[in-house]
């Protein structure tokens, strides 16, 4: 039984489709052994055989499988209880957006207990390529994805708004190494705001999780400590929603 649920785990977003002697060298299990087990694995829908019996991926009865554990949560019920930590831990607000088209849709917030706060509605729609959480998503999609998103251009919003493609994919590349997003004034003057992905089943990218206050405040030396925080957080929130990916950064 062990062996089977190894060669189930040995499928990954690097690793869709394998060889038998793929399976084998990966999971240790004897090519023998593992055929026996892929085959009873086939059988019940959890993998596929292509027709010349030479790669292995797996079935949609895992999905299924997947969708009942997911049952178990709610994923805006998860999240709102990461905001609210996040906006009493750092004192700004706390929110959650998707990425739709060339925009970001917020879907739950949680308001700054502050006086002087950053505002953002359930249901605001903001340009991704100016703010944090744009950004955290964008970087962990697909290439093509990304070339269509970029290719509808850039539009300047502020002095500080990347607008080339080159400088665009550049800062994705360092929101993916340091496993935050940061927005410095790109979507309106004077605005910080820090985001982190969220990645759900199949180690896709959902969303983005992260923080928004007047630049007077959040200022750019509080940066990496938030970006932490939110990164931490919104890994914590991945692992509740079935993934096994989080960003990078430092652990």
């Amino acid at each position: 039984m062990l062996n089977a649920f190894a060669i189930l785990d040995c499928f990954d977003q690097q690793h869709r489709r394998l060889s038998l002697a793929e399976i084998s060298r990966r999971t240790g299990v004897p090519k023998a052994t593992a055929l026996r087990h892929l085959l009873a694995l086939d059988e019940a829908g959890y993998v596929v055989i292509d027709d010349a019996r030479q790669h292995y991926s797996l079935g949609s009865r895992a999905l299924l499988l997947a969708d009942r554990y997911l049952a178990q949560f709610d994923r805006l019920e998860v999240i709102r209880g990461a905001l609210a930590e996040l906006a009493e831990a750092t004192g700004e607000t706390a929110h959650y957006g998707v990425l739709e088209g060339t925009e970001m849709v917020y879907l739950e917030i949680a308001e700054s207990p502050q006086r002087v706060r950053i505002y953002v509605r359930r249901g605001d729609r903001l340009p991704a390529h100016a703010v944090a959480g744009g950004k955290a998503v964008l970087a962990h999609e697909s290439a093509e994805t990304l070339a269509q998103f970029i290719a509808q251009g850039l539009a300047p919003l502020t002095s500080r708004t990347i607008t080339r493609a080159h400088d665009f994919r550049a800062e994705l590349a360092t929101v993916r190494r340091r496993g935050y997003a940061a927005n410095l004034g790109e979507w309106v003057d004077e605005v910080t705001a820090v985001s982190a992905p969220i990645f759900g089943p199949q180690d896709r990218v959902v969303g983005a999780l992260g923080v928004a206050g007047p630049g007077t405040r959040l200022k750019a030396a509080r940066v990496p400590e938030i970006g932490e925080l939110v990164r931490r957080s919104a890994g914590r929130v991945s692992s509740l929603l079935g993934a096994r990916r989080t960003a990078a950064g430092k652990g």
